[in-house]
């Protein structure tokens, strides 16, 4: 027990790594939104209650991730929380200084602006901090148990901050909304095919990797068609969500128009909400 005690120094160093991971995996998932103009444009348009409702929101998948993977190995209750404070740190410096050097926060930007496009930027960044761990290689048994046992919370779990990584980036464009009001029914019956078969290729592929089983065996193939329609429906639900942030659909959106556009970007989400195991 005593030799996996660490030393002050060994600390020191761990988290020193810990933190440049979680850097580097912030600008790695959050640079594309910090170079954005609908991004810059939503720190003045988007309502202050619903950036703050997306920060609440983001902390809670935050969370999620620490469980999962994280930006710090260590896995008791009290490490999980920290790490996910820290990488909501990570968010909003990382976002200030980006915006600052890009001269997207100047010196006569009003301060209410800036705070909100701070919030706004530091959740990609944030997320990114977060599967730093996996993606630059520190991994943590008990983690690595976590993700590989074929349970339905943990996959529905990690899908929802990938459904999150991808569906931000794309969400704050006007592209699904543009793309969104030109389907007809027949396009969008398209996107649903194609979107639920990719949630089972995928999650076909994840449960032969990582969880080392045949979705197509009778023993697993009910789980693995619960697994794909759950988390399907979740990457619709964030999209919704994304959209009603960002002010696409809301009460006095049509309900055909709203649908298709949670369909246009229910595609990205439902590919980060299933190869989410893949990434976290």
């Amino acid at each position: 027990m005593a030799a996996d005690v660490l030393t002050p120094t060994q600390s020191v160093r761990e988290t020193a790594a810990a933190y440049s991971r979680g850097i580097a995996g912030g600008m790695l998932v959050g640079m594309p939104t910090l170079m954005t103009m609908e991004m810059w444009w939503g720190g003045f348009s988007i309502p202050s209650i619903r950036i703050l409702l997306l920060v609440v929101v983001n902390f809670g998948v935050l969370l999620v991730l620490q469980h999962f993977s994280g930006l710090h190995p260590r896995k008791t209750p009290a490490a999980q929380l920290r790490a996910a404070i820290v990488a909501y740190a990570i968010g909003i410096v990382v976002s200030a200084i980006v915006l600052v050097v890009l001269s997207v926060i100047r010196d006569d930007t009003v301060f209410g602006d800036v705070i909100r496009k701070i919030a706004l930027q530091s959740v990609p960044v944030s997320l990114g901090a977060s599967i730093a761990a996996s993606e630059f290689g520190a991994t943590h048994e008990e983690a690595e148990h976590r993700k590989d046992r074929p349970h339905l919370f943990p996959s529905v779990a990690i899908g929802i901050s990938g459904a999150m990584i991808f569906g931000f980036t794309v969400g704050a464009t006007e592209e699904p909304m543009i793309i969104g009001e030109q389907l007809t029914w027949l396009h969008a019956t398209g996107l649903v095919i194609i979107s639920v078969a990719v949630a089972l290729g995928i999650s076909y592929g994840v449960g032969r990797r990582r969880l080392g089983i045949d979705p197509f065996d009778r023993k697993w193939v009910g789980f693995y068609l619960r697994e794909s329609l759950v988390t399907y429906v979740v990457a619709l639900v964030i999209a919704a969500y994304m959209l009603w942030t960002f002010g696409r659909i809301g009460v006095d959106t049509g309900l055909a128009p709203a649908m298709h556009m949670i369909l246009v970007l229910g595609l990205v989400t439902v590919l980060g909400a299933t190869a989410a195991e893949l990434l976290v």
